[in-house]
């Protein structure tokens, strides 16, 4: 984002979600896909699906479509919202986090999750595939300048 800004970058690709804010300062690409997400919780837990983590902890990452998600949910069941720790560790520590029960659960991309589990021993979780309305939809994005570049991305998304 700070490349975006000071403008060094005119494009960024990284798992970015939309939201009003950011759409406010930059152009956003028609979707490219959506992140093939599971929820990760510990065997134990009376979390089953995606409507169970209300009122539950997790770890996220500011900006990421993941903190994105769950604010919306918190938007959605203020009643009971997600506590959201903001956290600058990487997957692999926020899954030993969850292993160890400092949280409650955690979504995150398919393939990661299963490859941290497997390669850390992290026996003591298991993960549930999120339906596909469950799955954030994932974004380039463009300094607001770069409305040429938007509609050539664009385009060349629509040939895909």
């Amino acid at each position: 984002f700070t490349g975006l800004d000071s403008a060094k970058y005119q494009m960024a690709g990284n798992n970015i979600s939309y939201s009003e804010e950011r759409a406010q300062k930059y152009l956003f690409s028609y979707p490219i896909g959506t992140t093939p997400a599971v929820l990760t919780v510990p065997k134990d837990s009376n979390i089953k699906k995606y409507d169970d983590i209300a009122g539950h902890s997790t770890q996220v990452v500011q900006g990421t479509t993941t903190a994105t998600q769950l604010t919306e949910f918190n938007d959605k069941h203020s009643d009971k919202p997600v506590e959201l720790n903001y956290t600058n560790e990487n997957i692999t520590q926020m899954l030993t986090s969850l292993n160890e029960g400092k949280y409650d659960f955690k979504i995150f991309d398919a393939p990661t999750v299963n490859a941290i589990i497997k390669n850390n021993k992290l026996s003591n979780l298991k993960t549930t595939e999120l339906k596909s309305d469950e799955q954030p939809y994932i974004y380039f994005l463009f300094a607001d300048n770069q409305k040429d570049l938007q509609k050539f991305v664009n385009k060349r998304l629509e040939e895909l």
